[in-house]
């Protein structure tokens, strides 16, 4: 794993951590955009553009994962 792939891995796995705090956790969405992005098949900048052009229209992030392309073959479910 590259040393920047390392440094993102632990940034997300703090943030998780931080959230679990207060009684969150990650969903499958998320795991999934983290994959993609660990894996270097999307940026942060257009995972942060295309949600937010997303939410913007749909007034939502519902469905905003299985429109993605680059997650289409990750695997991505919704939590039940």
């Amino acid at each position: 794993m590259r040393a920047d792939a390392e440094t993102l891995q632990a940034a997300l796995q703090q943030r998780d951590a931080i959230f679990a705090l207060e009684g969150f956790a990650p969903d499958n969405d998320t795991r999934a955009i983290d994959a993609a992005l660990l894996t270097g098949r999307v940026s942060l900048a257009q995972i942060a553009e295309e949600m937010c052009a997303w939410a913007a229209e749909h007034h939502t992030t519902e469905g905003f994962c299985a429109s993605r392309p680059w997650l289409k073959s990750s695997g991505t479910q919704k939590n039940g």
